[in-house]
């Protein structure tokens, strides 16, 4: 794109205006409206902007309500951006944001089952407020010379660090997403003569175990999206189960269903993009396994 052209494309940007599309771009806008696609593009391309102009054109166009599309990104500091260009491109009320995360829908799924079941809603534990109560377990632990038999070079001084409650988090979280549980991972400890594994399987079991009883009602970010592909009733046919209650209102006029850097999304995204699709919400997702930064923290970039 020339200087000019990006003059004027950041013009239309800040106005809300349409701007200027090439020929793939406005071959996305060109799918028919209830298509699912995988959009790939190299950074500088203008996936962003397509998406914001495919999500324009469904509104503007085919006369998509505002609330039958959803954009899902993997962080909040990427959906608040998109939700403000979102809204000044379109310059329609909306009755809620069109940008949310991955968690934020999972939360509004897993609420809606939990009021039509008569049970307390869930509530998320921050990443901050997990490493609190893994620290809080591992110094206890510590304190009293109990706990796992960990191995040698994961010893005292290592446990007290952050960074390797970070991975005790990771671990844990690729665990929930995957169905492992703490004794199944035991198992893969012995059989594949890693010691670390049978440690933190002991030290996950107990985990659960205090949390279970000190705050029941309290969900980790993989476990809330393990729960609301629950709540949407797909089994592993991928064939959505229309019985039940539904799976809330924000799910049932969904139309489209916008999946911003679909790179870096995890098992659990996957496979609640899934259960959205089963259900036949066209999928449109934008990204570039070629820039992945998020692996580490179970992203598939394939």
């Amino acid at each position: 794109m020339t200087a000019s052209g990006f003059l004027r494309s950041a013009r239309g940007i800040a106005s809300g205006a349409p701007i200027a599309l090439d020929d793939a771009q406005r071959a996305v806008l060109r799918l028919p409206d209830d298509a699912s696609a995988a959009v790939l593009g190299a950074p500088g391309t203008g996936k962003t902007t397509t998406l914001v102009e495919l999500v324009a054109d469904r509104v503007q166009r085919a006369g998509f309500a505002p609330e039958q599309l959803l954009v899902l990104t993997s962080s909040r500091g990427t959906a608040t951006r998109l939700r403000d260009r979102l809204a000044l491109r379109l310059g329609v009320p909306t009755n809620g944001p069109l940008a949310r995360t991955v968690n934020s829908l999972a939360f509004d799924i897993v609420g809606h089952a939990a009021r039509v079941a008569g049970v307390e809603p869930p509530q998320l534990v921050t990443g901050g407020e997990q490493d609190s109560n893994l620290g809080q377990l591992l110094a206890g632990q510590l304190e009293d010379g109990t706990g796992p038999n960990w191995p040698e070079h994961l010893g005292p001084e290592v446990r007290r660090l952050r960074g390797f409650r970070t991975e005790l988090r990771e671990l844990m979280a690729r665990a929930t997403e995957f169905g492992v549980t703490p004794q199944r991972l035991r198992e893969l400890g012995i059989q594949h003569d890693r010691p670390e594994w049978i440690a933190a399987a002991e030290f996950i079991a107990e985990y659960l175990a205090v949390i279970s009883s000190s705050r029941p009602h309290q969900l980790d970010s993989a476990e809330l999206v393990q729960f609301a592909i629950a709540a949407l009733g797909v089994g592993d046919s991928g064939v959505g189960d229309s019985g039940g209650d539904g799976p809330g209102a924000t799910v049932e006029r969904l139309r489209l269903v916008v999946v911003d850097d679909l790179q870096e999304a995890t098992r659990s995204t996957l496979l609640l993009l899934r259960s959205l699709a089963a259900r036949g919400i066209a999928i449109v997702a934008f990204g570039n396994p070629d820039v992945a930064a998020n692996a580490f923290r179970g992203g598939e970039p394939d």
